[in-house]
């Protein structure tokens, strides 16, 4: 699981890295009419972090439970404070003795290791959707993001 830890301390901190560099204007822009403002993807990004520690914990993967509620600001001190406190519940789930070795994914047992790969991939695709929020916003990338090839 080292590695795969590793990957996810990254991929989180490129999502930490651009909120860190978000002004009060930027966290209200939207794309579209239809579509929430930036800060609502990371208060989703922190909501679904939630759900999958949830799912490591009890060992059944469920969305829409409410784990990881966010009744903070749009602020990104207070978006950041979010993502610590999830990142601080991270650490407490994966040294937790003795944990679920299956995940039950709505009738698919699979390991830990590949519950990591879709968190992994979850945080990937929301990044995905945080260029085009940033490229409207005429914004560069933090140097961290190198590793997307944007920066």
């Amino acid at each position: 699981m080292t590695g795969l830890q590793a990957e996810w301390d990254h991929m989180r901190g490129l999502t930490v890295d651009l909120l860190a560099n978000c002004s009060p204007d930027d966290l209200q822009f939207s794309l579209h009419p239809q579509s929430g403002p930036l800060w609502k993807q990371f208060r989703h990004m922190g909501r679904v972090h939630a759900e999958y520690l949830a799912g490591l914990e009890t060992g059944k993967m469920a969305f829409g439970t409410g784990a990881g509620r966010y009744t903070g600001g749009v602020t990104a001190r207070e978006l950041a404070g979010y993502l610590a406190d999830l990142n601080a519940w991270h650490c407490r789930v994966m040294a937790q003795p003795d944990p679920p070795q299956l995940i039950n994914w709505f009738g698919e047992r699979v390991s830990r290791d590949l519950h990591m790969v879709r968190l992994i991939a979850h945080e990937a695709l929301h990044h995905g959707q945080l260029m085009l929020f940033w490229r409207a916003l005429g914004h560069s990338f933090p140097t961290s993001w190198e590793s997307w090839g944007v920066a």
